[in-house]
Order: C-alpha cells, then structure tokens, then sequence
C-alpha cells in the first residue's frame, strides 16, 4: 500500500531502515529530506557528514548491501539518500531489497530510496512506500493539504488550528510559497515556544476567509448587482490569488450544475447541504439560482473557467484575464434571465 508521506511527519511515526519515496513535489520532497536528517542525524555537524546523496545509475545492489554492512566514521548514524534508484543494477529485485532491509536493520545506516510510483508500487509489501505529493481524489487532496500548511506553519514556529490553515488554504490554494510569505508576517511568541495561530489572527493581518468575500461576490452576480466588479477587487485587496477565486467558483459552479440535475424535492435539499457541508439556506439559495440557469449557460461557464485558468497559469496578466472572466460570468448571471447569445473568450 502507497501512503502519503504526510504519516512520516506524525509524532513517533515509525521510520523504516529502508523506504522508497515516490517523489511527485519537489518542495515537499525537500521538507521531506530535511525530516529524514533531523530525525535520524540531529543538527550537528555529524549531520552533514553522516549524510550521503548516491545517484541510481552510478551504484548497484551490491554497492548498497556493501555500504550496510559498514559502520559509519563518524557518530551512531548514517542516511543515504538514492536518487532514480530505479536504475540501480539489481536493486529491485526483492531478494536483494529483502536482505538490504535485513541489513540495514542489523547496522546503523538508513536508506531511501527514490523512485517512479510505476517501479515503487510492486514493492510495498518489501519495505514500506510513501507518496510524496499530492493525491488526485479531491477530499483526500484536500485533507492532505490542510496537513501540509499545518506541518509549514510548525516548521515556522506556528501552530495552526483547523480553522486557520482552512483560510490560507482557500486564500491560496496550492500555493506554499505565498502561504508561507504570509506566515512570516506573524509575530512569534519570543520565548521560542509555537505560537498558535487562529482565524482571529489571520483577520487582523488583513487575511479574511475568501469564502465570505465569495459568497458576497456571488450574491451580487446571481442578482445582476454591478456592485459585483467591487467584490472582486475587495477580494484581490485582501491579498488573494485570482487562482484562489478561480477555485471557488469552480466549486460554486459545481454545485450550481449539482443542483439543476439532483434537486426535485425538500428531502434532495437536505442531503445536497448535508454531501456539499452547506448550510440549507445556501443550499436553498443555490438551488434557487440553478433553476434560473439554462444548460447552455453552465456549459458556456464551465468553458469559461477552463479557458480562464489556462491563461492565468500560461502567464497572462492576471487582471486582464480576470476583468475579462468578470465580464464573460456576468452575461451569464441568472439575474439577467434568459440564454446568453454571447461567445465569451479570455485570450491574451
């Protein structure tokens, strides 16, 4: 069984003389290194020397088990790190896996080894198999995500509560770098302790949950208010990505299509809140906007948002693609009745 390598950071999570890593992220597989070291080597200078990164193609099975068998020169312990392991000579074959693992366990030395999720799969019931990065099912990314804010906000010297790394998470989705920007504003506790942090704190750094500039911005669209344009840009002055909002409305659109085809009945109403963790009256209300919308409409919708995120992540001006997104979504408002005629584009 793969697992995320999210586990390796739980307290006393076991580590296994040997583990693969399937390395998808290049930035988790870093924090992912730096765990593996502080863990196994500590801080101290040994950590440097006791720590060696061997590439695949350059070593072979033989070389490993050999290096398992030696004892470290210097301190208790040692950490090879096997990038494209996969093309080490011999390697994955499990006999040779097997008494890798039998005599790492023996020795002092632990290894890792890197590797394509294609090679890693067939060799979980060997030594255990971790992914690093993120998985494509939507709830479990999402879960795993709130879980890697929370592990950067310790590595800061944070303690983020659900709340909080739920904000940051929808203020900027997938994106670390700013998450992390962001963080760097807030005051430490200065006794060297983690400081927690909560939505309140986020707040007064100027940080509101995107969700309810959003749900203002859509009850201005469903209404055909012009003061919709101003959502917008309350939204971008609070320091949110046009990414951010482009996933939320993926999600609103999303449930705006859930609704026309599922909705018929007060019993459908309550399951859609209760699947969709919405309250009934947004419930209610999104129903009552998805029954004024045609196919035609949410077809034209979907296009635009495809069509909008290609050219944010190509590297357009992301306020031009977005006034133009504005411009397209609102011939398309249920407040404005109808079908749209329009052939709405976001280029360049």
């Amino acid at each position: 069984m793969i697992l995320s390598a999210i586990n390796l950071f739980k307290e006393n999570a076991p580590l296994s003389e040997v583990t693969i890593l399937i390395p998808d992220d290049p930035l988790l597989l870093s924090w992912t290194a730096d765990h593996f070291r502080s863990l196994l080597l500590g801080s101290g200078e040994e950590a440097g020397i006791n720590a060696e990164t061997l590439s695949g193609p350059e070593v072979t099975a033989d070389d490993l088990l050999s290096l398992a068998r030696e004892k470290p020169l210097f301190g208790s312990k040692r950490l090879t790190w096997v990038t494209q392991a996969e093309k080490s000579p011999g390697l994955l074959e499990k006999k040779n896996l097997s008494e890798l693992l039998s005599l790492a366990r023996k020795g002092l030395t632990s290894i890792v080894l890197e590797m394509p999720e294609k090679k890693a799969g067939p060799l979980d019931e060997t030594v255990p198999v971790y992914r690093v990065g993120l998985p494509a099912q939507p709830r479990q990314k999402h879960t795993e995500l709130l879980e890697w804010i929370k592990l950067l906000g310790r590595k800061k010297g944070y303690r983020l509560d659900e709340g909080a790394a739920e904000i940051l998470l929808r203020a900027f989705p997938e994106q670390f770098g700013q998450i992390s920007s962001f963080l760097d504003k807030i005051p430490g506790q200065g006794d060297g302790k983690p400081r927690n942090v909560t939505t309140d704190d986020l707040k007064k750094l100027g940080l509101e949950d995107p969700l309810e500039s959003v749900f203002r911005l859509f009850d201005a669209w469903e209404k055909n208010d012009p003061r919709f344009y101003g959502q917008w840009e309350r939204f971008v002055e609070n320091g949110q990505s046009p990414l951010g909002m482009l996933s939320l409305w993926h999600r609103q659109w999303r449930l705006y299509a859930s609704a026309r085809a599922s909705l018929k009945t007060s019993a459908d109403l309550s399951a859609f809140s209760a699947r969709n963790r919405i309250p009934l009256a947004v419930a209610e209300k999104i129903r009552s906007s998805a029954g004024k919308m045609t196919k035609e409409n949410l077809r034209k919708g979907y296009s635009l948002l495809r069509e909008t995120d290609l050219c944010l992540k190509s590297g357009a001006d992301p306020s031009l693609v977005m006034v133009r997104f504005f411009i397209g979504m609102s011939s398309l408002s249920p407040g404005k009745g109808g079908v749209s005629r329009k052939t709405i584009r976001t280029g360049r």
